[in-house]
């Protein structure tokens, strides 16, 4: 198909805001990794992802497309397909593809052959991406019909706290290293690539690693957060729920850790064609494949068909004009009412204009914000449902917190007074 055929097709479903990501070309273009071939290939399953839209650093969401895809799944777990065996063909993938990157980095092939090579690996990744998503959509509807039978409190919040996973993802481990003795360059090696979001952004440099220590070691040590308890009917959904937060955070570090430790050979492309590396997250990887050199813009569209990927230059779907807003709602992650000077995170590299007493708003949080999320008074997402990360980190620490409202990052900027009114849902501007 042509890609005004693809978009005409994407264009069908009915698309709403779901989350922000920012995503160039190159990531984009992994996307192809949805397809029912790759996800044979990869995990095993019979299954397809069949639409996505994303347009100006936002996905958009089809009840549709998630609903089909559900279904795939349900199916193939009828056939004997696990959560369980997904998430350890997830670690699996990231345990071979580290070697496979070593070696291929070594290897004296061309670099456009170890280009294919890796660009095979990472598109590879794309399958649990969508697997986490979808499993997670069936899972979560699962506990919601099951826990009420049992619990009569705030079901969101029960689901939430006990599908809190048991594995340590690779931010505890680094955050471990740091409350340690251990060399920061061996450290920096490591886990540079947990604050990089967007695939081609700097890592954490030494002095960034050595403020962190420093904040780390002046906390008290020890987790606030207390899994609550739940009866013996609910072990099994409770127990594959929190396998699936662990699997959400996984399959994206997978990405964003095995793109650092290929950049030499990423590098090495750019510089073939003479590209500044921090502009090839521009580039779909097929078109520097095949030595097609076409740059998009940060107004980047992309409509994608069962894994056939159009990209545009533009927007592809209508958006509504926003009236200026003064208060709006959200999902309670964690109560509590309080006042702050808000503070616009798009991505990790914004996280250090964060001081302590701010109001974090963000799209969505992940372990590179946890610096400034120390710091903050309350946090405020657009996305996010009760097992995200944010609304995690928020039981946690025990902080204010609303999620899931859509539209705080568009409706607030840098230095506006905002009340949050965590016990309500409210999000209030004050000036």
């Amino acid at each position: 198909m042509t890609p005004e055929q693809i978009k005409q097709k994407v264009l069908k479903y009915q698309w709403e805001p779901w989350i922000a990501r920012p995503f160039g070309a190159f990531i984009l273009s992994l996307f192809r990794g949805g397809s029912r071939k790759w996800m044979k290939k990869i995990v095993g399953m019979d299954v397809e992802w069949r639409a996505s839209l994303f347009q100006r650093g936002q996905w958009y969401k089809s009840e549709k497309a998630w609903d089909e895809f559900e279904e795939d799944i349900a199916k193939e777990i009828k056939k004997g397909a696990s959560a369980y065996d997904i998430v350890r063909k997830c670690e699996q993938y990231q345990k071979n593809e580290r070697k496979h990157i070593e070696k291929l980095i070594k290897e004296k092939k061309p670099v456009m052959e170890k280009f294919k090579e890796l660009t095979d690996v990472l598109v590879g990744i794309i399958s649990f991406v969508w697997l986490a998503h979808g499993l997670e959509h069936l899972y979560v509807k699962k506990l919601r019909g099951e826990v009420p039978k049992f619990y009569s409190g705030d079901i969101e919040k029960y689901i939430g706290d006990v599908s809190y996973p048991k594995k340590k993802n690779e931010h505890s481990y680094f955050v471990e290293e740091l409350a340690g003795h251990k060399d920061l360059k061996e450290i920096r090696e490591k886990f540079a690539w947990i604050k990089v979001r967007d695939g081609f952004s700097e890592g954490f440099t030494i002095e960034e690693l050595k403020g962190e220590r420093e904040r780390i070691k002046k906390e008290p040590g020890g987790s606030n957060f207390k899994r609550p308890k739940f009866p013996k009917e609910l072990k099994e959904l409770v127990e594959i729920a929190q396998e699936l937060v662990y699997l959400r955070t996984l399959r994206t570090d997978i990405l964003y850790e095995l793109m650092y430790r290929a950049r030499p050979i990423l590098m090495a492309v750019a510089d073939k064609y003479g590209i500044d590396f921090s502009d090839m997250r521009h580039y779909d990887f097929k078109d520097l494949a095949e030595g097609n050199l076409r740059k998009y813009s940060d107004n980047i569209s992309m409509a994608d068909l069962g894994g056939e990927v159009a990209l545009f230059n533009g927007p592809i779907l209508e958006e509504e004009e926003e009236s200026e807003v003064m208060e709006f709602k959200g999902n309670i992650a964690f109560k509590g009412k309080i006042q702050g000077i808000a503070k616009v995170v798009m991505n990790a590299h914004q996280i250090g204009k964060v001081n302590e007493g701010d109001i974090l708003i963000a799209p969505t949080t992940a372990p590179s914000y946890i610096v400034g999320m120390g710091k903050a008074s309350a946090f405020v997402t657009d996305e996010g449902g009760i097992t995200s990360h944010t609304a995690i980190v928020a039981r946690e620490m025990k902080k204010p917190c609303i999620i899931g409202t859509k539209i705080a990052t568009k409706v607030l900027k840098d230095g506006d007074l905002v009340e949050v009114d965590a016990e309500r849902g409210i999000v209030k501007k004050l000036n």
